[in-house]
């Protein structure tokens, strides 16, 4: 991987060829966070965010306020293509306002976040750059600004229910249930528990998934429930009853559920780690 530090910023490139089932870890530094997985499909669980499944196309705005831990599992042979850069906290207000950093601090690392094809162009611009030595630094300052532009200026339409009046402790508290979900998704806590663990009530809890993550509580469990599975099934899993039952499914309802998720039948993966 090569770094690149400019301006407070630190931009990531990322190709390498990899091989299924391999694994590494990294520790992801504080920071404002986004970028793109450009070619690649990759299992990646953070500490404090859960798991996420990443593949090609994939973006993601989050904030760190400290190190978070991270373990990456490839899911096929083939590349791994990415850029992503970090902003430096001190940095961070001068460079984009703080009505920004209020907007990338109510993001989440999910990398289903669909990217301005803008974006995705001068991403790949910045990873085919032939520029050396002072050059390079800033040519690739120049995009990786040109790029985090135009992803927060798509990213910047009104959030369901007026998120952006949410006082920052009760973000806070919606991301520590959103956390408490994916640590249980077997068998989560219901919408009043989880609320109480928390230290907020079920109705604040219900709007404020809505407002923040775009779904109920019930829905944001169901999908995250899927996106499990597959990852489970794409590792190389091949009951797809047992994968059922590991993500909280009875295994005679998941079969549908799963293809009305993903446009396809659970077998179909499962037949294709078979080959």
């Amino acid at each position: 991987m090569e770094i690149i530090r400019a301006c407070g910023l630190n931009i990531f490139l990322e190709t390498s060829p990899v091989r299924r089932e391999m694994v590494w870890e990294s520790v992801t530094p504080p920071g404002h966070w986004i970028g793109t997985l450009l070619e690649g499909s990759l299992s990646v669980e953070q500490e404090g965010f859960g798991s996420h499944l990443w593949q090609s196309g994939g973006g993601t705005i989050f904030s760190a306020s400290e190190h978070v831990h991270t373990r990456h599992v490839v899911l096929r042979d083939g590349g791994v293509a990415a850029v992503f850069v970090q902003i430096e906290e001190e940095m961070a207000e001068p460079l984009m306002g703080s009505d920004t950093l209020s907007l990338i601090a109510r993001k989440t690392p999910d990398p289903r976040l669909t990217l301005p094809e803008a974006a995705r162009m001068i991403a790949w611009q910045m990873l085919g750059c032939p520029l050396q030595g002072p050059a390079r630094r800033l040519y690739m300052t120049g995009k990786a600004m040109e790029m985090v532009a135009h992803i927060l200026d798509d990213a910047t339409v009104p959030d369901h229910g007026g998120a952006a009046n949410w006082p920052a402790r009760d973000i806070a508290r919606l991301h520590e249930a959103r956390s408490i979900l994916l640590a249980e998704l077997a068998a989560p806590p219901s919408v009043p528990e989880l609320a109480r663990r928390v230290g907020t009530n079920a109705k604040k809890l219900g709007a404020g998934f809505q407002a923040l993550f775009g779904s109920t509580v019930y829905g944001f469990v169901k999908t995250s429930r899927l996106d499990a599975a597959r990852l489970l099934l794409e590792g190389g899993e091949t009951s797809i009853a047992h994968v059922a039952r590991q993500v909280g499914y009875q295994p005679q309802h998941f079969a549908t559920e799963f293809r009305r998720r993903f446009g396809m039948a659970p077998t179909t993966i499962t037949g294709r780690a078979r080959t």
